[in-house]
């Protein structure tokens, strides 16, 4: 709009009741746009409607009046539009030993949006524990074999291996009880056993160079907001709790 006839259409609105201050109130209420990415996964995040993530984003959205534009898609895909910078956070990703910050690729949030139990699953019968798995041939969910200090097998399908180690072609699967549990119950995996392997701290992953950026005072702002009012405790409880046996 070029200046005389922005002066034009300022003044009408002056006119009409609509100042400046107006105008700028109206503008500050839209808010800012997010884009958030969230890795598809049974309990965290099903779909773009279902998932105990799902939920925490609607309740970000709600307490910061921002509007935040949601995608589900599988891990490796997410991973890769935040690396990219397609997109503002992804969520979730575990902590990796050793790596406050972030890594050469990527940083983490300062906030912990909450812990995960990794979970050792094993075909009964077999002497697998958490001090002896380097010993046997072990699956994990294909984006957290760096978090083993031994070899691992890569996995495409959680309920594939759990099934697997039912029918004991693998000694073990390593992941999330949050998320394996439910297919071990829901299967029948009956010949499955459990023991907690690791407590993991888990971060928002923001793009490389971010750390302490917009995003991160945002997310520690908006989540500070849902812990003051308890709503961050009613949501993260359903995936953030300690290891139970069975």
């Amino acid at each position: 709009m070029k200046a005389p006839t922005m002066v034009r259409w300022l003044a009408t609105l002056c006119v009409a009741g609509m100042g400046p201050a107006l105008l700028l109130g109206t503008a500050q209420a839209a808010g800012k746009t997010w884009k958030v990415s969230l890795a598809q996964m049974p309990v965290y995040a099903e779909s773009a409607d279902k998932g105990v993530l799902v939920d925490l984003v609607k309740a970000l959205e709600k307490v910061s009046g921002d509007k935040l534009e949601l995608q589900v898609v599988p891990f490796q895909r997410s991973m890769s539009d935040v690396q990219g910078k397609k997109v503002d956070f992804h969520m979730p990703l575990i902590q990796l030993p050793g790596s406050e910050t972030g890594t050469p690729k990527f940083d983490y949030s300062k906030e912990t949006i909450f812990h995960v139990n990794f979970t050792l699953y094993s075909t009964k019968g077999k002497d697998v524990t958490p001090a002896t798995a380097s010993k046997f041939k072990v699956e994990t969910e294909q984006a957290h074999v760096d978090y083993f200090d031994f070899p691992i097998i890569a996995s495409s399908s959680i309920e594939g291996s759990l099934k697997k180690v039912n029918a004991g072609r693998v000694d073990a699967f390593v992941f999330a009880d949050t998320a394996s549990d439910p297919i071990v119950k829901g299967a029948g995996l009956g010949n499955v056993k459990r023991d907690l392997f690791k407590r993991f701290d888990v971060k928002v992953v923001l793009p490389k160079g971010e750390r302490g950026g917009a995003a991160d005072k945002w997310l520690s702002e908006n989540i500070g907001k849902l812990r003051a009012s308890g709503d961050f405790d009613r949501i993260m409880g359903m995936i953030d709790a300690p290891f139970q046996s069975w």
